[in-house]
């Protein structure tokens, strides 16, 4: 199979919001549903994707294609970034912050938080993921990072299964509490790999 890795493009962010949207398992859409009038949680995600300027962009992405579409990719920004900001305070209600408290708490300093994998459910089994986690350690590795870091739903084993085939380690159980919108049970992992 000829699939060709690339660095994320501006003309990529309404699929790249797709795939996190996905990814996210509801948190997208628990975070921003009904924020702002005649504008879908997903195409908020696509406008900030698309700043040139900000470590939510476009341009700290990794994408997999296959036969000119994206089936698949990695999303980084060094972990420093993960917080509460004053933005979202500005921005989500007080009671959406709450509920990622802890989540938005827990990190590996110093690390490069893979934020969001995605590949296509026909093509998974196939070594895309495995791919794009490689890159995006080499990513870490040029930005003076030694490690990689990211959050995954405690019941999502067959993703637990991939990030653990590619060095990732369990260091904490985050509380996360489930929602209509994000129906997971148990809270999430935060795994770490040494590069």
């Amino acid at each position: 199979m000829d699939i060709s890795y690339r660095n994320g493009r501006k003309e990529d962010c309404a699929i790249l919001a797709e795939f996190i949207n996905i990814a996210s398992g509801g948190v997208i859409e628990y975070l921003l549903h009904d924020l702002v009038p005649d504008m879908k949680p997903v195409q908020m995600v696509a406008h900030n994707l698309s700043a040139d300027d900000s470590y939510y962009s476009y341009k700290n992405a990794i994408v997999a294609e296959y036969k000119q579409n994206l089936v698949g990719a990695s999303l980084s920004y060094p972990s420093s970034f993960h917080r509460t900001t004053e933005e979202m305070k500005n921005f989500l209600p007080q009671d959406r912050l709450e509920h990622f408290k802890s989540f938005n708490s827990a990190r590996v300093e110093d690390s490069l938080l893979l934020y969001a994998l995605y590949v296509d459910e026909r093509l998974r089994g196939k070594g895309i993921g495995t791919r794009l986690i490689t890159l995006t350690k080499k990513k870490a590795k040029a930005e003076g990072l030694n490690a990689l870091s990211l959050m995954v739903f405690a019941d999502n084993t067959d993703a637990q299964r991939l990030y653990v085939r590619c060095g990732f380690k369990t260091v904490e159980s985050v509380e996360l509490k489930p929602h209509e919108l994000i129906p997971h049970e148990g809270g999430c992992l935060l795994m770490k790999c040494e590069i």
